[in-house]
């Protein structure tokens, strides 16, 4: 009788392509950088704090622009959750954008006081900085080695961030976006997730 493997992995990556991209992606590209002039960047306990972030400074999720683009990332993350078999329905409480221009970057965090997190990738390109996840914090000095292509036993992982592709994930997993070396700027924008109170 052959090896049988029992896959317990709880890391896993959604991802999808939204087909409207190009159609909203210069309105909200120009809408990202009007309201860059009118307020301040948030995140100021950021190690790279020179990279610009709405966080705690606008309301993204009232903005009626974006509003098709949240509702087709709501629709995603409920698809997300289902093909997980996950018993709770989520509701978004948070959302923003970051702008990074060359040399910023973003160290590695989480969002543990969250359920789920996703981030949909508004603008760039094949020199943008990609994005990292690491499974685990610190390995085991005695683990195996492993190599970087197995996704079922890897680490680490990174994703190039492709325009109008979307990433959902647990919010506790580790992530960072690698220093910008692009003169071109790279928008993404963030969502947190959490599970609905009294959920039955």
């Amino acid at each position: 009788m052959s090896l049988g493997l029992d896959i317990w992995s709880a890391n896993i990556i959604g991802f999808a392509d939204n087909t409207e991209h190009k159609n909203n992606q210069d309105k909200l590209i120009k809408k990202c950088e009007k309201i860059k002039k009118q307020i301040k960047s948030g995140g100021n306990n950021w190690i790279s704090n020179k990279t610009f972030n709405t966080l705690q400074t606008y309301n993204l999720l009232g903005d009626n622009d974006f509003k098709k683009l949240h509702a087709w990332v709501f629709q995603q993350v409920r698809e997300y959750s289902i093909k997980l078999k996950y018993q709770n329905n989520f509701t978004c409480s948070q959302a923003w954008f970051n702008i990074y221009n060359k040399n910023d970057y973003q160290e590695y965090h989480n969002h543990s006081l969250n359920a789920l997190s996703a981030v949909y990738f508004l603008k760039s390109n094949t020199k943008s900085s990609k994005i990292h996840f690491r499974f685990k914090d610190n390995p085991g000095v005695n683990e195996p080695e492993i190599h970087s292509n197995f996704n079922l036993t890897a680490y680490t992982a990174w994703y190039k961030p492709l325009p109008g592709r979307l990433l959902i994930f647990k919010a506790d997993l580790l992530h960072c976006v690698e220093r910008s070396e692009d003169k071109d700027i790279r928008i993404s924008i963030a969502y947190n997730f959490d599970k609905v109170q009294n959920d039955k």
